[in-house]
Protein backbone atom coordinates (compact mmCIF):
# COMPACT_ATOMS: atom_id res chain seq x y z
CA UNK A 1 0.00 0.00 0.00
CA UNK A 2 1.43 3.03 -0.83
CA UNK A 3 1.60 6.77 1.54
CA UNK A 4 -2.30 7.71 1.93
CA UNK A 5 -2.76 11.47 2.09
CA UNK A 6 -6.17 12.38 4.10
CA UNK A 7 -7.92 15.61 3.34
CA UNK A 8 -9.16 17.29 7.08
CA UNK A 9 -12.09 19.65 6.16
CA UNK A 10 -13.27 22.11 8.65
CA UNK A 11 -15.71 24.24 8.68
CA UNK A 12 -15.73 27.18 11.16
CA UNK A 13 -19.11 28.67 11.78
CA UNK A 14 -18.70 31.71 13.65
CA UNK A 15 -21.56 34.01 15.19
CA UNK A 16 -20.98 37.99 14.22
CA UNK A 17 -21.89 39.50 17.81
CA UNK A 18 -23.60 42.74 16.46
CA UNK A 19 -24.59 44.12 20.09
CA UNK A 20 -22.37 43.11 23.19
CA UNK A 21 -22.89 44.72 26.88
CA UNK A 22 -19.76 44.24 28.91
CA UNK A 23 -20.31 44.37 33.04
CA UNK A 24 -22.42 47.61 32.10
CA UNK A 25 -22.91 49.50 35.52
CA UNK A 26 -25.13 52.34 35.56
CA UNK A 27 -26.57 54.70 38.62
CA UNK A 28 -29.07 57.95 38.89
CA UNK A 29 -27.61 58.96 42.28
CA UNK A 30 -27.69 56.26 44.74
CA UNK A 31 -30.13 54.26 42.82
CA UNK A 32 -27.84 51.52 41.35
CA UNK A 33 -30.32 50.67 37.85
CA UNK A 34 -27.52 48.32 35.54
CA UNK A 35 -24.98 46.10 38.13
CA UNK A 36 -22.65 44.39 35.96
CA UNK A 37 -24.96 43.48 33.20
CA UNK A 38 -23.57 41.13 30.48
CA UNK A 39 -25.31 40.35 26.97
CA UNK A 40 -24.56 39.55 23.68
CA UNK A 41 -26.83 39.81 20.16
CA UNK A 42 -25.98 38.35 17.33
CA UNK A 43 -26.17 39.92 14.27
CA UNK A 44 -29.57 39.14 12.94
CA UNK A 45 -31.43 38.05 15.78
CA UNK A 46 -34.92 40.10 16.70
CA UNK A 47 -34.12 40.58 20.91
CA UNK A 48 -37.00 41.43 23.49
CA UNK A 49 -36.03 42.66 26.42
CA UNK A 50 -38.79 42.65 29.49
CA UNK A 51 -39.03 42.95 33.36
CA UNK A 52 -41.13 44.68 36.18
CA UNK A 53 -41.25 48.39 36.00
CA UNK A 54 -37.87 50.03 37.12
CA UNK A 55 -36.51 47.34 36.34
CA UNK A 56 -33.70 49.24 33.81
CA UNK A 57 -34.68 48.15 30.26
CA UNK A 58 -35.08 51.59 29.03
CA UNK A 59 -32.02 52.79 30.52
CA UNK A 60 -30.58 49.72 28.59
CA UNK A 61 -31.69 50.40 25.63
CA UNK A 62 -30.60 54.23 25.65
CA UNK A 63 -26.80 52.60 26.13
CA UNK A 64 -27.09 50.46 23.16
CA UNK A 65 -28.20 53.65 21.06
CA UNK A 66 -25.98 56.17 22.71
CA UNK A 67 -28.90 57.89 24.90
CA UNK A 68 -26.73 57.69 28.05
CA UNK A 69 -23.54 56.84 28.75
CA UNK A 70 -22.51 54.17 31.31
CA UNK A 71 -20.54 54.49 34.55
CA UNK A 72 -18.74 51.84 34.65
CA UNK A 73 -18.26 48.48 31.60
CA UNK A 74 -18.65 49.06 27.87
CA UNK A 75 -21.02 48.75 24.98
CA UNK A 76 -20.16 47.36 21.38
CA UNK A 77 -21.61 47.36 18.20
CA UNK A 78 -19.58 45.72 15.63
CA UNK A 79 -16.99 45.75 17.86
CA UNK A 80 -17.03 49.50 17.95
CA UNK A 81 -17.61 51.42 21.37
CA UNK A 82 -20.70 53.02 21.43
CA UNK A 83 -19.34 55.84 24.00
CA UNK A 84 -16.66 56.74 21.16
CA UNK A 85 -18.82 57.18 18.03
CA UNK A 86 -19.20 60.60 16.66
CA UNK A 87 -22.92 61.97 16.19
CA UNK A 88 -22.47 59.98 12.61
CA UNK A 89 -22.06 57.35 13.52
CA UNK A 90 -24.67 57.05 16.53
CA UNK A 91 -27.87 58.62 14.00
CA UNK A 92 -26.46 55.20 11.52
CA UNK A 93 -26.85 52.92 14.24
CA UNK A 94 -29.90 54.39 15.52
CA UNK A 95 -31.23 53.91 11.58
CA UNK A 96 -30.35 50.32 12.17
CA UNK A 97 -32.10 49.54 15.46
CA UNK A 98 -35.69 49.47 16.23
CA UNK A 99 -36.81 49.85 19.62
CA UNK A 100 -39.11 51.47 21.20
CA UNK A 101 -40.05 52.59 24.98
CA UNK A 102 -42.88 52.26 26.95
CA UNK A 103 -45.41 55.05 26.71
CA UNK A 104 -46.77 56.21 24.21
CA UNK A 105 -44.76 53.72 22.08
CA UNK A 106 -46.85 53.92 19.27
CA UNK A 107 -48.35 57.31 17.30
CA UNK A 108 -52.36 55.92 17.95
CA UNK A 109 -53.17 58.14 15.10
CA UNK A 110 -51.05 55.84 12.30
CA UNK A 111 -51.50 52.19 11.28
CA UNK A 112 -48.91 49.94 12.19
CA UNK A 113 -47.39 49.98 8.75
CA UNK A 114 -46.63 53.84 9.01
CA UNK A 115 -45.51 53.76 12.47
CA UNK A 116 -43.05 50.82 10.88
CA UNK A 117 -41.73 53.87 8.14
CA UNK A 118 -42.05 57.25 9.96
CA UNK A 119 -38.26 56.77 11.63
CA UNK A 120 -37.39 56.42 8.23
CA UNK A 121 -39.00 59.25 6.79
CA UNK A 122 -38.38 61.30 9.55
CA UNK A 123 -34.73 60.84 8.62
CA UNK A 124 -35.48 62.28 5.20
CA UNK A 125 -36.13 58.90 3.48
CA UNK A 126 -39.27 59.44 0.43
CA UNK A 127 -38.58 56.31 -1.59
CA UNK A 128 -41.73 54.92 -1.36
CA UNK A 129 -40.84 51.57 -2.76
CA UNK A 130 -38.09 51.17 -0.25
CA UNK A 131 -40.40 52.70 2.34
CA UNK A 132 -42.93 50.45 1.28
CA UNK A 133 -40.50 47.09 1.08
CA UNK A 134 -38.72 48.17 4.68
CA UNK A 135 -41.94 48.26 6.35
CA UNK A 136 -43.13 44.51 4.65
CA UNK A 137 -39.57 43.23 5.82
CA UNK A 138 -39.92 44.58 9.43
CA UNK A 139 -43.70 43.16 9.79
CA UNK A 140 -42.82 40.06 7.83
CA UNK A 141 -39.94 39.58 10.39
CA UNK A 142 -42.34 39.83 13.69
CA UNK A 143 -45.06 37.70 12.36
CA UNK A 144 -47.51 40.86 11.53
CA UNK A 145 -47.26 40.56 7.70
CA UNK A 146 -50.90 39.07 6.61
CA UNK A 147 -50.25 36.18 3.96
CA UNK A 148 -51.58 37.52 1.04
CA UNK A 149 -52.17 34.30 -0.93
CA UNK A 150 -54.08 32.76 1.95
CA UNK A 151 -56.90 35.82 2.16
CA UNK A 152 -56.92 34.69 -2.18
CA UNK A 153 -57.45 31.21 -0.99
CA UNK A 154 -60.55 31.92 1.21
CA UNK A 155 -62.67 34.77 -0.89
CA UNK A 156 -62.65 31.88 -3.39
Amino acid sequence: MGNESKLALCILTSIIIMISLRNLHKSFGSKHVLQGIDLEIPNGQITCIIGKSGCGKSVLLKHIVGLLTQDKGEVLIDDKSVAQMTKQELFDVRRNIGYVFQGAALFDSLTVYENVIIGLYEHGERNLELLDSEARRVLAAVGLLPDISENRQNDS
